[in-house]
């Protein structure tokens, strides 16, 4: 990442309502990483470095199960969401749309930190014992039932206070996952599946002011090779 683009990822303008959303620059994506890192609390550290590391959805992030993780191959499979809906609770569904349902490559870094994480959800399985019952979720409650995803902005919320970074949402993590990606020059087709949307002209229209910014960076590039 050059320095060029430290100032690139700030925030985001939303092409249909045109509202502003804060997302992380390069910097802070990793005074996060580097603190999460030292996080006493494994469900914290865990849950928002997948979110980071692979630009999920809250709701994918409270349907992840450890079948869907797959240590061999180095890939997280999303194929179920979790919502919070109001008179009904929390309810298991398929993804957003049919292209959200994917198998994307994992980073090693998030690899042992999922490894460092089953070790201890074995240990309180085998803790709880029929307390937790049979879940295979990443994320639950005590007794096994499936987590709200409002609870992963808690955690964040509480994370980003101590270490001073700027107030972002959940969804603020997934966003900038992607431009990140989109800045350091990952081509729109791959950005697009991997973050599951239905078709790379969303990923395209959505991060247009950072596809610009990047292609700007490739002919100051250019311009320094043929100088």
């Amino acid at each position: 990442m050059t320095v060029v683009t430290v100032h690139l990822v700030t925030t985001l303008h939303q092409y249909k309502d045109k509202k502003e959303v804060k997302i992380l620059n390069d910097k802070e994506a990793k005074i996060l990483a580097n603190y999460l890192h030292t996080e006493p609390k494994l469900r914290w550290k865990i849950a928002l470095l997948t979110v980071l590391f692979m630009g999920l959805r809250r709701g994918e992030l409270a349907g992840l199960e450890w079948k869907d993780i797959d240590y061999e191959n180095k890939t997280m499979t999303i194929v179920r969401s979790v919502q919070d809906i109001i008179g009904f609770g929390l309810i298991t569904k398929e993804p957003k749309t049919e292209n959200s349902k994917r198998t994307i490559s994992m980073p090693d870094k998030l690899i042992e930190y999922l490894k460092e994480y089953e070790v201890w959800w074995l240990n309180q399985k085998k803790y709880l014992g029929d307390r937790l019952g049979d879940t295979d979720r990443l994320f639950c409650t005590e007794d096994g039932t499936d987590i709200s995803p409002g609870l992963f902005r808690v955690w964040l919320q509480k994370t980003l206070a101590k270490v001073d970074l700027p107030k972002v949402t959940l969804h603020s993590l997934r966003h900038t996952n992607i431009t990140l990606q989109l800045v350091a020059g990952v081509d729109m087709k791959t950005v697009s599946a991997r973050a599951g949307h239905s078709k790379a002209s969303t990923t395209s229209d959505f991060y247009s002011h950072f596809i610009k910014n990047s292609d700007i960076h490739a002919s100051e590039i250019l311009n320094k090779i043929f100088k």
